[in-house]
């Protein structure tokens, strides 16, 4: 295999952002730096909440991170990888938490071309987060935890035609999360930050424009979709459905246009590596960055079966070529069609139930032990801190535990219960044959085997690669000729995922669970009632 020896993935997630170096030839990891917000000082006064990685919100349901943030991280975990491995790297892909979004002003072109002017990034020259800093329209990134567009999503929806003229158009069924929703609710809330707004970006598609000092990168499919403003089977953005959002705006229609980047194949080379990344980290000029996509697609390189991903939202992926009522539909890092459906409530929630009795953020062995004491399906507890749109639901704390292990355990179960619910005319059953599950709670053997009985099907553990992962795999795939691509990508997706530990579901816990009365029964009621 010629050219250059590794790729570079870089995820840029709700917590922090991770870079992942692969071998091209050899498929092994050879670098792999990471960075959170809360631990690292070098990310320090942007303002977020003590303990949580969000901006305090103005108004209920909304959920925003610091643009900036995004860069400073940028800056932070590509300092943190050995200079010798960057100078090798042939292309760059991009993976961002999807549907979050940023909006650039009029001055973001001049700044995007001035990370390739000669000298940007010598020592002691400006970071990205002071060179963009007037280049914004808003400071606040509206992120996938937004859950104050009912009315907005509900108008996207009415639009299409109701709910199965929606999900056939856009693939889904009108989230409120999806940044189309979470646009026209901010532009409605904040009509002078929009009219300053020249550029509306995902996260990824901006952080693809700085790794390549060009403005104009382009927003991939897969988190086309996740805005439920793309035509899912044409690939084009709707004049429908951009026509229903932009309504009431200034320059109605032609006006949200203007601000939208083009769509393209997430592996399209967006250029080369602006000069400022060759002075500052050593990267190779001539390295390819590619459109990339957001951490759902990218992961979903990894599995190419089904894939319970539990971060800070919880996420089925599944296989499925058009779109259904119940499910998502995206296309991957490669751009590949998938199914999905997304709890905000994820493992944020499981953190809260630790810190509310006292414990650790990550005393993970006192929650084995939780799993290990409480029989599976005993506990109807719920605790969703934010409204949930899969199923959709309100904010709720119900049936709280005084003791610690009845109370983690009992939350651990409506989660995956909950997700079950929404998810199972997907995803459920063992014909499907066995499932990944990646993040950092498929590291408990007591989670897999819940997992494997409520979803009826063995389960196995993929290594905690993740989305930067899947894009340094997708990089690589971007350079192999077309032919070969296929069968590249799928050796690359098995070498860099690692399954590991494999569980079937026992039969008590099973019966436990679907039986007659049994727990997903009661908790499907439960739901039905308002958890009333």
């Amino acid at each position: 295999m010629e050219g250059p020896s590794l790729v570079l993935g870089i995820d840029s997630s709700t917590q922090g952002t991770t870079a992942v170096l692969i071998d091209r030839v050899s498929l092994a990891r050879v670098g792999e730096a990471k960075v959170r917000y809360r631990d690292d000082p070098r990310l320090s006064g942007f303002g977020l909440m003590a303990g949580e990685p969000l901006l305090a919100p103005r108004e209920e349901g909304e959920a925003d991170q610091p643009v900036l943030l995004f860069l400073a991280a940028l800056d932070a975990v590509l300092a943190d990888l050995p200079r010798e491995s960057l100078s090798r790297v042939g292309a760059i892909a991009v993976s961002a938490q999807q549907h979050g979004q940023v909006w650039l002003g009029q001055d973001a072109p001049a700044s995007c071309r001035g990370l390739g002017l000669e000298g940007s990034g010598l020592a002691g020259a400006p970071g990205l987060a002071g060179r963009f800093a007037p280049a914004l329209a808003t400071e606040r990134s509206p992120i996938w935890m937004s859950a104050n567009t009912a009315r907005e999503a509900q108008e996207l929806r009415d639009a299409a035609g109701g709910e199965a003229a929606m999900t056939a158009l856009s693939g889904s069924d009108s989230p409120l999360r999806f940044s189309g929703a979470v646009m026209r609710h901010r532009a409605l809330s904040e009509p002078g930050s929009y009219a300053s707004c020249a550029r509306i970006h995902l996260i990824s598609s901006f952080l693809a424009s700085v790794l390549s000092g060009r403005a104009e990168a382009p927003i991939d499919w897969g988190n086309g979709a996740g805005m439920s403003l793309m035509d899912w089977k044409e690939r084009r953005w709707s004049g429908l459905l951009v026509a229903a959002a932009a309504r009431g705006l200034p320059g109605g229609t032609e006006g949200l246009l203007a601000r939208l980047p083009a769509l393209a194949h997430p592996l399209a080379a967006v250029g080369g590596v602006a000069r400022y990344f060759t002075e500052r980290y050593g990267l190779p000029a001539e390295a390819l960055v590619l459109a990339g996509s957001g951490d759902n697609p990218q992961s979903k390189v990894l599995a190419p079966g089904d894939l319970l991903s539990l971060g800070t939202s919880f996420v089925l992926m599944a296989e499925g070529s058009r779109p259904i009522k119940g499910a998502n539909a995206m296309y991957d890092g490669l751009g590949r069609p998938f199914l999905f459906g997304c709890r905000t409530n994820g493992s944020l929630t499981w953190e809260a139930v630790r810190r509310g009795h006292g414990l650790g953020a990550d005393d993970f062995a006192a929650c084995e032990a939780a799993l290990a004491s409480i029989p599976a399906g005993s506990i109807l507890r719920v605790l969703q801190r934010e409204r949930e749109s899969f199923p959709e639901s309100p904010a709720v704390d119900y049936g709280r535990q005084e003791d610690f292990a009845a109370d983690y355990a009992g939350a651990v179960d409506s989660a995956l219960g909950l997700l079950w619910l929404g998810s199972r005319g997907f995803a459920s059953g063992p014909a499907l044959g066995e499932m990944a599950v990646t993040g950092g709670a498929a590291a408990s053997e007591g989670t897999l085997r819940r997992i494997a009985a409520i979803w009826d099907r063995p389960v196995a553990r993929i290594g905690e690669a993740g989305a930067a992962a899947g894009a340094a795999v997708a990089a690589a795939v971007a350079l192999v000729p077309e032919g070969e691509r296929e069968a590249y990508a799928s050796r690359a997706a098995a070498a860099v995922s690692g399954r590991s530990l494999r569980v079937e579901a026992s039969p008590p816990e099973l019966a436990a669970y679907h039986k007659e009365g049994g727990y997903l029964s009661r908790l499907a009621r439960l739901l039905e009632a308002g958890f009333r």
